[in-house]
């Protein structure tokens, strides 16, 4: 290209014209993480933090234009995309980006205290500038008001459903002209944070007329008038270029306060917990929330890990699945499986278990009760073996009227227990029973 120089025009920059979008407090919690249970040596549980932690800004796809003002500066404008009101525009809009056709693209088009455009051309190579490839026009969305701030699609003067791979960024509230011209040119997403004042920086370079060029370089930005590289290409470090993304309106990121309890993971917005093999106890996890503008939330909740059947089950020398059963009892004493683990027996040897229930001469009974153990106890009293009655369960907890005794870590990893019914009057011979079921 023998044309090195271009007529420089006029460089025009109205500062601190504010969005007229205003942006909202972000992150939000929408709802509190809630306290989970888990189970020694269980699979990873998952949960999903999108739904608990959102960005009320971002409420479809957002994108993120990385401006490099050629040597001079670079910034970030990141914005919103509206897809549920204008879902074919952000669609096509999105084939392009998604396509590569919005890599180093430029911007050949300045208008100060108007807008800023680009789209249409693209740097394929470092000094090789090419239209971007244009697919088949959208049809027209209007609806999302061309405010301050607010990205919509340029298209051809008197033809409504012409927009193609041509966007542009309006700098001020240009509803009143905008909203009704030519059909209503479509908005379909909003600036957040400061990103205006990176568009204004790119509206406040010189701008020059470059129509022996291209025939829409009437007002085009540049950072030298010097654009030849000097062998027959353009030198891309005298435009504005325009590289785009898709990225997440909010990252996530978690800690676990035990890591010898549980470990955690991150992926998008997806929060893996996995439980301890051996241990059992509760311990935090604190989630970290960061949007696109890098404002941050942490908020936390408990993790409880619980022994489990199961757990227990597999570190017996069962002879086959059919004794492993809760339901089974090999060693022929009469307490099945379930019981053995509730009450601190040995399933494999016929011997006295001493947390199993036991008669009070007093009235009441006394077992053991298994620490954080995915278990319920639940203890009835009868006078005649046919009509029973509830007195206690697991969940009224130990200072429950009921509770005549209660001994924390009589053996480890076991409470002992003492119930009565709290009405008193133990006679006639009152006949109890403790039954157990499995919560996990």
């Amino acid at each position: 290209m023998s044309f090195r120089y271009l007529l420089f025009v006029c460089a025009l920059f109205t500062a601190g014209l504010p969005a007229l979008w205003a942006d909202l407090a972000s992150p939000v919690i929408v709802q509190t993480l809630p306290d989970q249970i888990i189970a020694r040596a269980g699979s990873a549980q998952t949960l999903n933090l999108g739904s608990y932690i959102q960005n009320p800004n971002v409420t479809g796809t957002a994108v993120r234009l990385f401006c490099q003002l050629g040597n001079l500066s670079s910034g970030n404008i990141d914005i919103a995309l509206t897809d549920s009101q204008t879902p074919l525009t952000v669609a096509n809009f999105l084939t392009y980006l998604n396509g590569g056709a919005y890599t180093n693209t430029i911007i050949h088009r300045s208008v100060p205290g108007f807008i800023i455009q680009g789209g249409e051309y693209y740097f394929p190579s470092f000094d090789s500038l090419s239209y971007t490839p244009m697919l088949a026009a959208v049809q027209n969305e209007p609806g999302v008001s061309n405010v301050a701030g607010t990205i919509a699609m340029a298209k051809v003067s008197g033809n409504v459903n012409s927009a193609t791979n041509q966007w542009f960024i309006n700098l001020v509230d240009n509803s009143s002209n905008l909203d009704n011209q030519n059909g209503g040119f479509t908005a379909f997403g909003h600036i957040l944070g400061n990103g205006l004042n990176v568009a204004n920086a790119i509206a406040a370079l010189p701008y020059y007329n470059g129509t022996n060029i291209a025939p829409d370089w009437d007002t085009i930005p540049l950072t030298s008038n010097v654009i030849d590289d000097g062998n027959h290409g353009f030198l891309m470090t005298s435009f504005v270029t325009v590289s785009m993304t898709v990225v997440p309106g909010v990252t996530y990121t978690a800690t676990s306060g035990n890591t010898s309890l549980l470990t955690v993971g991150v992926s998008g917005n997806t929060l893996s917990v996995t439980p301890s093999a051996t241990n059992v106890g509760t311990t935090n996890i604190t989630v970290t929330a960061t949007d696109i503008e890098s404002n941050q939330l942490q908020t936390s909740f408990n993790v409880t890990v619980l022994d489990t059947y199961s757990a227990w089950a597999a570190t017996i020398n069962f002879a086959n699945s059919t004794v492993a059963a809760e339901t089974a009892n090999p060693n022929g004493d009469g307490l099945l499986n379930l019981a053995e683990y509730a009450f601190g027996g040995n399933p494999l040897v016929a011997q006295a278990v001493p947390g199993a229930p036991k008669a009070e001469s007093g009235g009441g009974v006394t077992f053991y009760s298994k620490q954080l153990s995915a278990l319920s106890y639940a203890v009835y009293e009868s006078p005649d073996l046919v009509n029973w009655t509830l007195i206690w369960q697991s969940s009224n907890g130990f200072s429950n009227a009921a509770v005549a005794g209660y001994s924390p870590n009589v053996v480890s990893g076991f409470d002992a227990v003492t119930v009565r019914d709290p009405s008193g009057g133990y006679t006639p011979i009152r006949f109890w029973r403790v039954k157990v079921s499995r919560t996990l």
